[in-house]
């Protein structure tokens, strides 16, 4: 140290407390060494070595980086216990300069107090001695001797402090540079560390809190041993449990160590939960020397999981409440459909009756009536066919919205359907004095659809063509749809279109169109009677059978109406063979047969009964009647009928049980059945049919020579020719 300090320029870093006591030392009488304090540096202006130097006349600075500029400076002393400033003081003072830490001068403090201390006992022993010489010679040696022990005790120290600071730096900077909430305590209960992350987390500074054993201050509101503390002391869990119950449990990671889950309440404004675990510090010889605890703030997490958990807890009750009104949906679902069936056979059956009776007052078969018994009559048999016409669109409308319609799918002549449906519907075109065009492509493809279905859409858009057109020309045409079709492919629809010359729409009206109950020209209503369901239906129809439906139109110059229908695999409509004529040859000698043939009416409601027996007479066959399921079973052992027309909702025995009795007895099995009835058939009830029946007929759906039809048609194709 004598050598590294004789005939040195100095500059001192740090100009404390300590820089001062070297100061006086250097700068004492009674310092025989030679070495110049050049220049002194520190932060704080008012620093009392500092000052001490500035009185000094030395050099003075509040940038160290200021003492790099002093010509000849060969030593720098950093005496500021700061181990920030001392690694950039490494890594920037000049080359020449040696530099001394913080550690290494203590041993220069050492050296300089022996020093002073030396030179002022020999001047006291020169005093007092009468050998003055080898008292100092003496004197010399020991004091040699001590400096030495002293040095080399010293650089052992720095040696071992060294080596316990890198530690402690590299620990503190682990610990400091952690975004963990952390903190430390040594075996004293001291709290040696306090990261940033926890001071953000607790409010608390590590100025407050490091050096105190106040570490349960921030979490706990009277002390108390926490965590970190009951890993320090190796707490017996009967113990822990007297302050925090069974809420804290052992680690399953590190021996020894403790982890829990607390909310605390006076962390933040709205308090926090926070996941905390302690662990213990040991020694090389394994004894704790301390423990480490780190947090974790879950509030986040368990908020969510809360959310979680209630909307799970709301997402069940919803789920058990929708499954309640499903059941009671299904239920009345059912309800209403038991209330549709039952009131289509209720209301259509009499309704039926009337229209038929009607039919046959007009057609005369009664004896003549005058024009005004005509005019009355009229005026029943078209009230009770709108009437009719109502309650089948809101069953309709019923059914496509339940899905309960079912379709009958084959392939469909379409230009047959619309020839049929123009037929049924030319008085009332030929009444408004009306041209009527019809435009087929030749050989149209035939369509996969539900005949039926495909008839109730073209009657209805042929009808409101003919409703709201009073003069001019309504033409329906049929082809091929390029929708869908790349290069030479076959059409995979084919499109029918109903033009007018009527009274056209408005351009507002066009989106509302085919909603419910929405009336064409509310200005009109007056004039065109209707309840707006009819373009409702069919666009459901249409669209159940995989079409789609739109309209064009001008205000005051009319509309045109188009839908869609898939292709059959058969894409070709067949040729009309000469077998027709063969048909209506069969027709005529089934007609002249008739009046051999009896047939069995069979349905709960008498004037059904009667209507179906008086057309069934007048077209020349003999008639049994039954007016219940019962009824019919005993007349049929009695007497086996050519033909039954058989109702099927009937009271104690139904139709149904009628016809399981006739195809399980061997004399009656083969009794060709018509089925005439007002009921809305589920899909199962008309499997049940299907196969048992020749056909199935819906009350106030066919005309009196329709139904003389089907009894000929049947009885023909069982053989009665």
């Amino acid at each position: 140290m004598r050598d590294i300090l004789r005939n040195s320029n100095i500059a001192v870093v740090g100009g404390g407390r300590v820089c001062k006591a070297i100061l006086k030392i250097v700068l004492g009488k009674h310092f025989p060494q030679k070495m110049s304090i050049l220049g002194v540096a520190d932060v704080n202006e008012q620093a009392e070595g500092l000052v001490y130097a500035r009185g000094k006349g030395i050099f003075t600075t509040l940038d160290y980086k200021d003492l790099y500029t002093i010509e000849g400076l060969d030593l720098i002393i950093e005496v500021t216990g700061d181990n920030k400033v001392l690694e950039e003081l490494k890594a920037t003072k000049p080359a020449q300069a040696r530099l001394i830490d913080h550690f290494e001068a203590m041993s220069v403090w050492d050296f300089l107090q022996i020093g002073e201390e030396r030179e002022r006992i020999k001047k006291e022993l020169r005093k007092h001695r009468r050998e003055p010489e080898e008292i100092e010679k003496q004197f010399e040696l020991f004091s040699r001797g001590l400096a030495k022990i002293v040095e080399e005790r010293t650089r052992h120290l720095q040696t071992v402090e060294r080596e316990i600071v890198k530690r402690e730096r590299a620990l503190s900077q682990i610990i400091e540079g952690n975004t963990i909430p952390t903190f430390v305590i040594n075996k004293d209960h001291i709290v040696t560390h306090w990261n940033r992350a926890i001071e953000k987390l607790t409010g608390y500074k590590a100025e407050e809190i490091v050096g105190t054993n106040k570490q349960w201050l921030p979490f706990r509101p009277e002390k108390r041993p926490i965590m970190a503390d009951i890993i320090v002391d190796e707490m017996e869990e009967e113990e822990i449990q007297k302050y925090y119950g069974h809420s804290w449990r052992k680690s399953s990671l590190i021996e020894g160590a403790y982890e829990a889950e607390e909310f605390f309440p006076h962390i933040d404004e709205k308090g926090k939960w926070l996941f905390f675990t302690a662990a213990p510090i040991k020694d090389a010889d394994g004894e704790r020397v301390g423990s480490i605890e780190t947090l974790w703030d879950t509030t986040e997490q368990r908020e969510a999981r809360e959310e979680l958990q209630k909307a799970h807890d709301e997402l069940e009750q919803k789920t058990a409440e929708l499954e309640r009104a499903n059941i009671e949906l299904k239920r009345f679902d059912e309800i209403k459909s038991a209330f549709l069936a039952n009131m289509s056979h209720e209301l259509r059956t009499p309704l039926n009756s009337i229209i038929g009776y009607t039919d046959l007052i007009l057609d005369r078969v009664d004896g003549e009536i005058n024009e005004e018994q005509e005019k009355s009559v009229k005026k029943v048999h078209n009230n009770a066919k709108n009437l009719l016409n109502l309650i089948n669109d809101v069953l309709d409308m019923s059914r496509i919205e339940s899905g309960r319609v079912e379709l009958d799918l084959q392939g469909v002549d379409l230009e047959e359907v619309i020839q049929d449906t123009v037929s049924a519907l030319e008085p009332l075109i030929k009444n408004k004095g009306l041209i009527i065009e019809t435009d087929f492509q030749e050989r149209l493809p035939w369509a996969y659809a539900d005949p039926d279905r495909v008839r109730q859409v073209v009657t209805n858009l042929l009808d409101n063509a003919i409703k709201f057109t009073s003069e001019g020309c309504i033409t329906i045409s049929a082809r091929p749809c390029e929708a869908g079709v790349k290069g030479n492919e076959p059409a995979k629809f084919v499109e029918v279109c109903v033009s007018d010359t009527g009274i056209g729409i408005r351009d507002e009206d066009l989106d509302k169109l085919f909603g419910k109950f929405k009336a064409l020209d509310a200005s009109t209503a007056s004039e065109y009677k209707g309840v707006g369901l009819g373009l409702n239906i069919c666009k459901g129809l249409v669209e159940m059978q995989n079409g789609r439906i739109w309209v064009k139109s001008k205000y005051g110059e009319g509309s045109r109406f188009c839908f869609t229908l898939p292709v059959t695999e058969a894409a070709v409509k067949p040729e009309v063979n000469s077998l027709q004529q063969d048909y209506e040859a069969e027709d005529a000698r089934a007609a002249e047969k008739a009046v051999e043939m009896e047939v069995l009416v069979v349905d709960d409601e008498q004037d059904h009964v009667e209507l179906i027996g008086k057309i069934l007479r007048d077209g020349g066959y003999r008639i049994t009647k039954a007016y219940d399921g019962e009824e019919a079973i005993e007349s049929i052992k009695h007497s086996k009928p050519d033909l039954i027309i058989l109702d099927l909702m009937m009271p104690n025995v139904s139709g149904f049980d009628v016809i399981k009795y006739l195809r399980k007895g061997v004399d009656t099995k083969e009794i060709p059945i018509i089925v005439v009835t007002g009921k809305e058939l589920a899909k199962d009830e008309t499997a049940i049919l299907d196969g048992t029946v020749e056909r199935i007929l819906r009350k106030g759906f066919f005309e009196a020579e329709e139904l003389l039809e089907e009894v000929r048609n049947t009885l023909m194709k069982c053989g009665y020719s």
